[in-house]
């Protein structure tokens, strides 16, 4: 009986999965035919268009770090500035960033907006470049966030990934959202899949990318639940982000707290898609690759889902945490069940079907999917390598990936 109910339950789930992805196809053609996407340059580089203050907050002082920053820097837009919070940074590091940008120290103070560890003092550049560079008291990632937001003067903020890829115009086409009449963004994030790399281990990330573009954003952004995925890039308005108390575990939930709030106001609001290519995660190449971004987004799930559960978080959870653990259970109680023999071939078979076929339906559906929603077509080699990269993928790396994303969403 309980393998029965288990059986049933990943078929619900796996059945919700693909009318997601189903969802997000018909989203993502309805978006292409928006007229938005027809604005051109010149009119988001005028300076009618409101000014955006990216944020970073660098793990460390690299030389990586500071070709983010470059790239941060270079991007276009008609005004916009690069806020760089350094969380205690040593003499040696900080002496770094002022070489390499020709800072010195001004006399601009960040606002108190939000509490946060006290700034030592805040940077700019020699060079005509719009940066600042605050130097802080430590206090971890969100509180240098956050003091990044509090250095900020314009009343959009943005925030890259810096383990993605973006594009020079990100900026140009996160914005235009925030442009258009209706309910007002108060959020949008641009994603799309990163191009295929060979190999096994890059076709499954490939057809993984594939179901968070297809399922995670564009069906979420139609039911206006949409939150951030790794490898995106997001545009907040700076008031909502600051009543909403910033950052306090990473992107994610500071997204979903600022769905809570707009709903609990009662008043219309939206977190729009920008579906085209403006940031991508970085392809994988191996299978350590895969499971370190695998349970690097199960880390974000599981501190976000400690900040309540709006229907964002209830999908996720029941997709990204709740499936895994029933799948898991169910092909484990059926292999110790066959093997003593106390479960019937027939429910056996229904188990598979359920934990493994479902799978595979999902995943090749994916790629059919994406061809409709594209318009241009793939090239048949790539797509007939995704295609059928959903039966290993379903058969042996499915099972492993479950138990990463328990551990992850676990803390282990």
């Amino acid at each position: 009986m309980a393998l029965t109910l288990l059986a049933l339950a990943l078929f619900a789930l796996g059945g919700a999965a693909f009318a997601a992805l189903l969802t997000g196809c018909f989203a993502l053609r309805r978006m292409a035919r928006e007229n938005w996407r027809n604005l051109g340059r010149a009119l988001l580089k005028s300076p009618l268009v409101p000014a955006v203050a990216v944020i970073t907050a660098p793990s460390d002082s690299s030389a990586e770090s500071r070709r983010l920053a470059r790239r941060l820097l270079d991007l276009e837009f008609g005004k916009h500035e690069l806020i760089v919070a350094l969380d205690g940074p040593s003499e040696a590091d900080l002496e770094g960033w002022i070489s390499e940008f020709r800072l010195y120290r001004s006399g601009r103070a960040p606002a108190k907006a939000l509490a946060t560890a006290a700034a030592r003092g805040i940077y700019e550049s020699r060079d005509p470049i719009r940066l600042a560079v605050v130097d802080k008291e430590p206090g971890g990632q969100d509180d240098s966030l956050n003091a990044a937001i509090n250095a900020a003067s314009a009343p959009l903020i943005a925030w890259f990934d810096p383990e993605a890829e973006f594009t020079s115009d990100a900026l140009l086409r996160l914005v235009a959202p925030m442009l258009e009449e209706g309910p007002p963004t108060i959020a949008a994030c641009g994603f799309a899949p990163p191009p295929a790399v060979g190999g096994l281990a890059g076709h499954i990330g490939g057809l993984e990318s594939l179901r968070l573009w297809l399922g995670r954003c564009a069906a979420f952004a139609k039911w206006n639940c949409l939150v951030p995925v790794p490898g995106a890039a997001t545009i907040l308005d700076r008031q909502a982000a600051v009543a909403a108390g910033g950052f306090r575990a990473g992107i994610l939930e500071l997204v979903v707290r600022l769905h809570k709030r707009a709903r609990a106001a009662g008043a219309p609001y939206r977190v729009a898609l920008v579906g085209e290519v403006v940031s991508q995660p970085r392809a994988p190449r191996s299978f350590a690759d895969l499971r370190q971004a695998t349970q690097r987004d199960q880390r974000e799930i599981a501190r976000a889902a400690r900040f309540g559960r709006p229907s964002p978080m209830a999908g996720l959870i029941a997709q990204r945490v709740v499936r895994p653990m029933v799948e898991t259970a169910a092909l484990v109680l059926t292999a110790v069940g066959a093997a003593l023999g106390w479960v019937d071939p027939a429910l056996a078979g229904l188990t598979l079907l359920a934990a493994v076929a479902m799978g595979i339906v999902i995943s090749m559906a994916a790629v059919a999917l994406r061809e409709l929603a594209e318009r241009e077509g793939s090239d048949p080699g790539r797509l007939a390598g995704s295609f059928f990269a959903a039966i290993p993928e379903n058969l042996g790396y499915r099972q492993l990936r479950n138990l990463w994303l328990i551990a992850g969403y676990f803390g282990r």
